[in-house]
């Protein structure tokens, strides 16, 4: 993509005047997020608010839409999911607790490992665990689990890497899972976690993916451009092999063409200190680490 193809912009500018109807409102994305979220399939995103110890719930066209509590987490939330009825199930140090909107813990689960990354779909939510080897685990939105995928740890295990594995669900239900140096996704049943296939995705000259270089223990998140088939996975351009990297720098794009099994890089013209937390009409959307959203076009 040229560089003159790409927008970059404050989201706030994006909102433009209908910002000012919120401004009342105490809190706003556009310029003081500075948390990992994921979207949600309203276009809503949940930030952790770490001044006020409470995340918050904010949409572009209506503002701040609700807030959770979290002072009475035994640590800071890491990752987290609201549920249908507005309370939070959030993993935070080796348990993911349910807290209601007044910041009552409804309940305590113990896991069997820290929490890498979490997605969800209308039936529960999927724990993506840091562990040695893939494990993850979906559970309903009261706790029970409903299954697991790969080998669960143990505490005879003894210390491994703790690789952040990223996932996220698609348009049809399945958990996609992005595992290592490898750019190819493992997919797996959303109803019963087994794997039901692994993407081979090839670059525009038809050659396979390369693997990505240096320590991957910390995989950066991942959107889906829902409706399109798309996903974009965001990464540091030196973690690209120099026979593909080119003249990319700072935080790059690849965008998986899932349908056509295409992968290609993307230059977003921001330092790699960015975080991906969602695609917005065309736009990849990125948390400012100094606070606020920065969004930039994609294709």
């Amino acid at each position: 993509m040229r560089n003159s193809c790409i927008r970059l912009s404050l989201l706030s500018a994006m909102i433009g005047l209908s910002a000012m109807a919120v401004n009342a409102q105490s809190w706003d994305a556009a310029t003081q997020a500075r948390s990992w979220a994921k979207q949600d399939r309203d276009d809503s995103f949940t930030f952790y608010d770490a001044a006020a110890k409470s995340l918050r719930t904010w949409m572009r066209d209506g503002g701040l839409l609700g807030s959770v509590p979290t002072a009475k987490l035994d640590n800071p939330p890491e990752r987290w999911v609201m549920d249908p009825r507005n309370a939070a199930w959030i993993a935070h140090g080796s348990t993911v607790s349910q807290v209601d909107r007044t910041g009552h813990i409804i309940v305590n689960i113990k896991l069997p490992a820290e929490v890498g990354d979490v997605c969800w779909d209308a039936k529960g939510f999927v724990l993506s665990f840091r562990t040695f080897e893939p494990y993850l685990e979906k559970r309903d939105f009261k706790g029970a689990l409903l299954w697991s995928f790969g080998a669960k740890p143990t505490k005879g295990d003894g210390p491994s890497p703790r690789n952040r594995r990223p996932i996220l669900s698609d348009d049809s239900g399945n958990v996609l899972m992005a595992d290592g140096s490898s750019l190819n996704l493992s997919i797996l049943d959303g109803n019963t976690g087994r794997k039901v296939s692994e993407t081979n995705l090839k670059l525009e000259g038809g050659q396979p993916v390369p693997a990505l270089e240096g320590s991957l223990s910390e995989r950066a998140p991942m959107a889906a451009w829902l409706g399109k088939g798309v996903v974009f996975a965001s990464m540091k351009a030196n973690q690209i092999p120099p026979a593909q990297r080119s003249s990319l720098e700072g935080q790059v794009l690849a965008r998986l063409d899932l349908p056509q099994s295409r992968l290609e890089f993307l230059p977003t013209g921001l330092d790699d200190t960015h975080l991906l937390v969602g695609i917005l009409d065309g736009d990849a959307v990125f948390v400012n680490p100094k606070g606020g959203l920065m969004l930039v076009k994609v294709k």
